[in-house]
């Protein structure tokens, strides 16, 4: 049976719709206790679309969007609900790059150039009513925090000389440097939500239907060329020069961040393989991603699979050929 043959209860149709209208309007309304609902947007979208076709998965999204834009004028928040609605296209090119049989690789690279397009278009659409520029006015409030967080240091009196010092000197580096990573850390960013999106919604597909689009996460891996980006980018980066430092370090938070990606596959496949509790799993986790060596050996651990394939996939691949 296609997903275009699923005909969900009735009585649920309304709920869809809901839900999708919910998932807009709940981060611009209640912003401070669910912002973080944004990121399940790409996800709701690529779900219904794989999950019920076309047809059925369309017309939840139309018309829940529809009422968000009506809810929206209502509580009058134009400018959540239209960076609500940038979410939406990554959804609809990943599940049309799912439907097209393309690889992971390409399948992300089109789910976050959508992204970072539909965030380009929104600010552009906002500048015309704005004397500059959302990405200059971003600068500028991080600029402005510094600055007000200095001067309520300065007026408390228990803060040593010494530490506040160092604070002027650190803030005053980060201003410098702010402006010239930020645009690796907004791809960081479009890039977290297209990969939570393929990751979760592969997996919800495989637990409800019994199939997704790509492979289990476990066995995800970048293509082995692909290193080479990250080597020339830390190059950049040692080499010491400008424009080749700023562009390096942005390149290797981006390639960083992707081979990240790659050792939490390798450690969800040696979880599986070793039958590791869920207690012990979640204990590892949160280890990991609240701290900093984490990160760092999570990336290490997705380059060092390029070299040594860690989890033996290539054996594997050849041996299937072989019969």
């Amino acid at each position: 049976m296609s997903n275009e043959d699923i005909q969900p209860d009735d009585r649920k149709y309304l709920q869809h719709i809901l839900l999708v209208t919910t998932v807009i309007l709940l981060p611009g309304v209640l912003g401070a206790l669910f912002g973080w609902v944004h990121g399940l947007l790409p996800l709701l979208i690529f779900y219904y679309l794989q999950r019920y076709g076309n047809t059925r998965g369309k017309k939840y999204i139309l018309f829940g969007c529809v009422l968000a834009c009506i809810g929206g004028l209502a509580f009058q928040i134009f400018e959540q609900l239209l960076f609500s609605i940038t979410l939406i296209p990554v959804g609809f090119a990943l599940s049309e790059s799912a439907k097209k049989g393309d690889t992971i690789f390409i399948a992300g690279i089109k789910g976050t150039i959508t992204l970072a397009g539909s965030w380009m278009l929104m600010s552009t659409i906002l500048t015309l009513g704005m004397e500059h520029h959302p990405y200059t006015l971003l600068i500028k409030s991080l600029n402005q925090g510094m600055d007000e967080a200095i001067v309520y240091y300065k007026a408390n009196s228990s803060v040593p000389p010494e530490t506040l010092y160092l604070l002027e000197q650190t803030f005053a580096r980060m201003k410098v440097w702010t402006p010239r990573i930020m645009p690796g850390i907004l791809a960081c960013i479009t890039l977290l939500i297209t990969w939570f999106t393929m990751a979760v919604g592969n997996r919800m597909l495989y637990k409800n239907t019994g199939a997704g689009p790509w492979p289990d996460y476990k066995f995800w891996k970048l293509p082995e060329k692909f290193v080479w980006i990250f080597i020339l980018s830390a190059i950049l980066v040692v080499m010491q020069m400008e424009p080749g430092i700023t562009i390096g370090i942005n390149i290797l938070m981006v390639s960083t961040l992707m081979y990240c990606f790659q050792g939490m596959a390798i450690m969800l496949f040696y979880f599986s393989k070793w039958s590791v509790p869920l207690f012990l799993r979640t204990l590892i986790y949160v280890l990991l991603f609240f701290q900093t060596f984490g990160v760092i050996l999570l990336g290490i651990l997705g380059v060092a699979d390029v070299w040594t394939d860690i989890r033996r996939l290539n054996s594997s691949e050849q041996e299937t050929d072989t019969k």
